[in-house]
């Protein structure tokens, strides 16, 4: 009749054992997908994304700015205290293992009164008018790490330093990109303004030379209007360009 009692409590033994465990071993599923498909033709392993951006970037100019980015951007700095934040708690996880230490030292000086009967005991009996004490207390306590608290705060802890370093590679990442971009972007409006300035001069080269033309006699009023018009279209680019080049440039200071 006690058997099944016994196996019932056993049973709840265990079951209690499980409930207290702290975190569950998460097994990571396999990939049944190949690694390379049949008839695929075979790339290069070789990425961009592993240069550094000195070995990418060549121009100094466009390195100059990059550094200034990287150097005043808030979110990098943010970033880059959460790592240390998190740098430091990784290394406090490793030491859970560890015993800890404690030692509490406390001091007190009492004088009870001249008038009462522990003034006048200490007086007579210690040959002074102060009760002084002191205490010491040396403790040392050590965690089992039974139920696998401290391994699971270890692994919170390095997957927390592992999310903040990636996170300020990603901003660093998009940094370089958004500044690369309005770099490049600049300089393809100064090259676009370079020849807008140069069609414009060929278009007032081309209205003087056919209105020498006209008084000539040898062209019409018309071919003048169409060159006027010419240079007008002309002469509208400059100022958007210029506009534009305005905007990059401040889009470029921000980031910088």
């Amino acid at each position: 009749m006690k058997s099944p009692n016994i196996l019932y409590l056993f049973i709840a033994f265990l079951l209690i054992l499980e409930g207290c465990k702290v975190s569950k071993d998460i097994v990571a599923p396999i990939d049944a997908a190949p690694q390379v498909y049949r008839g695929a033709a075979t790339a290069d392993s070789s990425s961009i994304a592993s240069l550094k951006i000195r070995e990418f970037f060549k121009d100094d100019d466009i390195l100059r700015l990059i550094d200034s980015a990287l150097l005043r951007n808030l979110d990098v700095q943010v970033a880059l205290k959460n790592i240390e934040s998190a740098e430091l708690l990784f290394k406090q996880s490793r030491l859970g293992n560890l015993p800890v230490v404690n030692l509490q030292i406390s001091a007190s000086s009492n004088r009870p009164s001249d008038n009462s009967l522990n003034g006048l005991s200490t007086s007579q009996f210690l040959g002074t008018k102060h009760i002084e004490d002191y205490n010491a207390v040396l403790g040392l306590s050590w965690e089992a790490d039974i139920w696998g608290k401290i391994k699971s705060q270890k692994q919170a802890a390095l997957a927390t330093y592992l999310q903040t370093a990636e996170v300020k590679k990603a901003l660093q990442t998009r940094i370089v990109a958004n500044v690369a971009q309005g770099f490049y972007q600049l300089l393809m409006l100064d090259a676009q303004m370079g020849v807008a300035r140069r069609n414009l001069a060929l278009n007032d080269s081309t209205l003087n030379m056919i209105k020498l033309q006209f008084d000539a006699g040898q062209v019409t009023s018309l071919a003048i209007q169409q060159a006027e018009a010419q240079r007008l279209v002309a002469a509208g680019i400059v100022p958007q360009l210029e506009q534009a080049i305005a905007i990059q440039e401040n889009a470029l200071s921000v980031l910088t």
